[in-house]
């Protein structure tokens, strides 16, 4: 999957904590209550960038994996709305690999398609397997990706920003952190997406309160406050 990041890129502070709309939104809270308490959760997947000297970005295994452990963490702790209350993590290898390549794929239609319309994506295999076994009718995936700049990368973003400001008079501010979220519930009965929602902006993707200000917007629709 080509790095989504541009180092180059910046970003107004207006834009700043956006979140993209919900797609495949569910208006029928029927729906949503048969999906409480009849979720298996699917390990995350993180995918997080560095952006320090010259400018370049490397995904990072320490921060994706530090990342990934946070999601799943707070999933499991933070109030959804949906009584999620079984976790599945491959034993095997070999399937905890095929998932993980599921989940991407899954995230990469999402993201190529801006979550327009899933409805006629099947769902993996051997996602689909795992689910029914679970003994629950739906499935929940989250994949996040994102990046963070060293302290002295973005110290010299800004100067250049500040530099650009005085010459033009406008400046634009570079994102020190960013954090792009996916969710997406599966369907084992109709084998098809059921639900999708992303949010993404100036989160740091390794910050509890962070994960937790976007789960905020990721779950709003099954929350009653």
């Amino acid at each position: 999957m080509k790095s989504f990041i541009k180092a180059t890129l910046f970003i107004s502070v207006f834009t700043c904590m956006a979140s993209c709309g919900p797609s495949g939104k569910l208006a029928d809270p029927a729906i949503i209550g048969q999906m409480k308490h009849n979720i298996v959760l699917f390990d995350p997947v993180s995918r997080i960038e560095v952006i320090g000297k010259d400018n370049l970005n490397a995904k990072s295994e320490t921060a994706s994996a530090e990342a990934q452990n946070l999601l799943k963490e707070k999933i499991c702790t933070y109030d959804t709305g949906l009584g999620i209350d079984a976790l599945h993590v491959s034993e095997d290898l070999k399937e905890a690999y095929a998932v993980q390549d599921d989940i991407i794929a899954l995230a990469d239609w999402y993201i190529n398609t801006n979550g327009e319309d899933l409805s006629y994506i099947e769902i993996p295999p051997t996602i689909d397997s795992i689910i029914e076994s679970s003994g629950r009718r739906y499935g929940m995936i989250i994949y996040s990706e994102g990046f963070s700049r060293t302290g002295g990368n973005y110290a010299l973003e800004i100067a250049k920003t500040v530099g650009i400001g005085i010459l033009t008079g406008y400046v634009t501010v570079p994102f020190k952190n960013s954090s792009s979220i996916y969710l997406m519930i599966l369907d084992s009965k109709t084998d098809r997406i059921a639900y999708n929602r992303c949010t993404f902006g100036e989160y740091n993707p390794l910050s509890g309160k962070h994960v937790e200000k976007q789960f905020k917007r990721l779950f709003k629709d099954f929350r009653t406050e």
